[in-house]
């Protein structure tokens, strides 16, 4: 038995906050690629709903295949940012108690457990309803960052709220550096986005609302 055969399980698990499923995505042959999975999964459905906005645009086929593509590297890039940095936070603040935070693998297993947390995230879709879009998406980042908590407490054997801070920690830095190694990239995406063609996408959901005529 393997993770990818007990992916919707997993999936499940992390939903209702079951430790057991962390603890199952770290014992279970392929956890590495079922994480992965669910990070994909999570990355597809927020793409699904950039699509919606997109196809409201009435975008040609070239800049909605151009916009999916740098959304997906960008939903990524966070992903890497977000594991990376609460791994250097995890060495910081637990290295003395946790000698195993210092070797790769411990790494290897954060990212495994950050993949599996973003299972909640495989809802994003629903971001691109009106009104319901800015709220829908703080409850899913908030359900992501819980289950993220909850795995780092199984797989580093630390407190709750130890775990709490490790991981809202590496997520500050991670938004910090966002904001300022990642805006040129984003800066960049935005440009290449809105210059095929040179019409100006409307995403912000209450500019979309306006678009759509729903007062």
């Amino acid at each position: 038995m393997t993770a990818i055969d007990k992916f919707w399980e997993l999936m499940l698990g992390v939903l209702s906050l079951n430790s057991e499923a962390f603890n199952l995505i770290q014992t279970l042959p392929q956890g590495e690629k079922a994480a992965l999975y669910t990070v994909i999964l999570a990355g597809f459905s927020q793409a699904l709903g950039q699509s919606i906005v997109l196809s409201i645009n009435k975008v040609k086929p070239l800049r909605f295949i151009l916009s999916l593509v740098i959304a997906t590297s960008l939903f990524t890039f966070g992903y890497i940012f977000w594991a990376t940095t609460t791994w250097l936070i995890g060495q910081i603040l637990f290295s003395k108690s946790i000698p195993y935070l210092a070797m790769p693998a411990a790494g290897v297993a954060i990212a495994t457990t950050l993949g599996l947390a973003y299972a909640p995230l495989a809802f994003s879709f629903f971001v691109a309803l009106p009104y319901l879009g800015v709220p829908i998406s703080i409850l899913l980042s908030i359900w992501s960052l819980l289950a993220f908590v909850i795995g780092l407490k199984v797989i580093l054997g630390i407190s709750i709220s130890s775990a709490f801070w490790c991981g809202i920690l590496g997520w500050i830095i991670n938004e910090i550096l966002e904001r300022s190694i990642g805006r040129p990239v984003a800066a960049i995406g935005s440009w290449l986005a809105n210059t095929f063609p040179a019409a100006k996408l409307v995403t912000n959901l209450k500019d979309l609302e306006k678009f759509l005529g729903i007062n």
